[in-house]
């Protein structure tokens, strides 16, 4: 597997211009819609693909970000439908167009599942994405992931944890779940709910999220590791770790950017590989560096 060494740009970011999160992104209709790419109790994990005109033999799963919340209603829109979702629409589209084929996908949330659930569906996609390489026309070793906001903290789960089998039975949970790549954008790196590390929303979100409070590490005294610890990417980092691209906004009222600088001081003291971009101050939709990403993903995955 490729290894990629990557600059350190904490001290001195990239900022990037504004002007591209201004801009509408086009239409898109997904190539092949509502694949089901696991079934938990019966339910389907679904997923859209997005195919390139010159692929390049690469995958990208992106997760959107939804707060890690579903709505438990039928006519609740699929987290995979890119239409209200201009954001990471503009991302699918930027990706697609430089030949990289896409994998957007639904997964399971809260108040009916609670982590990890939603862990092992994204860790699924990419098992059931690497089992399938062949009829998606991509190198199974070659397989990234991008994600905004809880997306990114799945895509971030997904690149730091070790890669055991999942607990199906079938071939697919026995597939590796390892990415060669990771993009994050507007990342909760750390759960612990420090009020330097998340906003008031976002520790509400988490709560609901993790199915607990969380009142710090001196008052816990179970003997298994604290959901918001587990589902911190930043207790999961070692020196093995895929690159990371990190990308957020210095204006983020939900996730402070001090998620990143956290997230970029545990690689580094791993040294596990990773860049941060700063864009322009853009809210919680941090601007989608496209040309960066493109090349992150290039350097990392091509050839």
């Amino acid at each position: 597997m490729k290894r990629l060494v990557l600059a350190a740009l904490i001290a001195a970011p990239l900022v990037l211009s504004s002007a591209r999160a201004q801009d509408a992104p086009p239409q898109m209709t997904p190539d092949q819609s509502n694949i089901v790419y696991g079934m938990v109790s019966g339910t389907a994990l679904l997923m859209d693909v997005y195919h390139p005109e010159l692929a390049r033999g690469v995958g990208i799963v992106v997760i959107p970000g939804s707060g890690w919340y579903g709505p438990p209603i039928h006519s609740a829109p699929p987290l995979k439908d890119l239409a209200p979702r201009d954001y990471i629409r503009g991302a699918v589209h930027d990706l697609t167009e430089a030949g990289f084929t896409v994998f957007v996908i639904n997964h399971r949330s809260h108040p009916g599942f609670r982590f990890p659930d939603p862990v092992h569906d994204a860790r699924r996609s990419v098992r059931f994405v690497r089992a399938n390489a062949d009829a998606f026309g991509i190198d199974p070793d070659r397989i990234g992931i991008l994600g905004h906001s809880s997306g990114a903290n799945l895509a971030a789960m997904v690149g730091v944890m070790d890669d055991a089998p999942g607990n199906g039975l079938d071939p697919i949970d026995q597939t590796s779940a390892a990415v060669q790549a990771v993009v994050t954008l507007a990342a909760p790196f750390d759960l612990t709910l420090d009020p330097e590390n998340v906003s008031a929303y976002g520790a509400q979100t988490i709560t609901s999220y993790v199915g607990e409070v969380w009142y710090g590490p001196d008052n816990w005294y179970e003997q298994r590791m604290p959901p918001h610890v587990a589902a911190s990417p930043v207790t999961h980092v070692d020196a093995e770790d895929p690159p990371f691209l990190i990308v957020f906004s210095p204006d983020d009222p939900i996730v402070p950017p001090n998620q990143a600088a956290r997230m970029a001081e545990v690689m580094g003291e791993a040294g596990a590989p990773y860049e941060v971009i700063e864009t322009a101050p853009s809210g919680h939709d941090p601007v989608f560096p496209t040309d960066a990403a493109i090349a992150f993903f290039a350097e990392a995955l091509d050839g």
